[in-house]
């Protein structure tokens, strides 16, 4: 990933140092501006890069998690004793 960023800067900075040289700036003066024109350049694709990483999408730190029983729910439902009920003669 870092190779290709590379070379796109440095296709920006070639580019822009012809368009510089072409419009008759002085050598110096035109690599000055390739070279700030290349900075920029790979600065913006990390900085793009930085964004889209961060914007994928990850669980909430605060989500319920689902505990997993080893027993199905018809297992631990047979195993339940039925709920009893206290009669007022067995209270007496």
């Amino acid at each position: 990933m870092t190779k290709v960023m590379f070379q796109i800067g440095l296709l920006a900075f070639f580019v822009s140092a012809v368009i510089f040289g072409s419009q008759g700036m002085p050598v110096m003066a035109a690599v000055a501006r390739a070279f700030i024109v290349f900075i920029a350049v790979v600065a913006g694709q990390i900085v793009v890069l930085v964004v889209a990483s961060s914007m994928k999408r990850q669980p909430h730190p605060t989500a319920p998690v689902v505990a997993q029983s080893s027993r199905s729910e018809e297992g631990a439902a047979e195993d339940q004793e039925p709920p009893t009920t206290q009669t007022s003669a067995s209270a007496a």
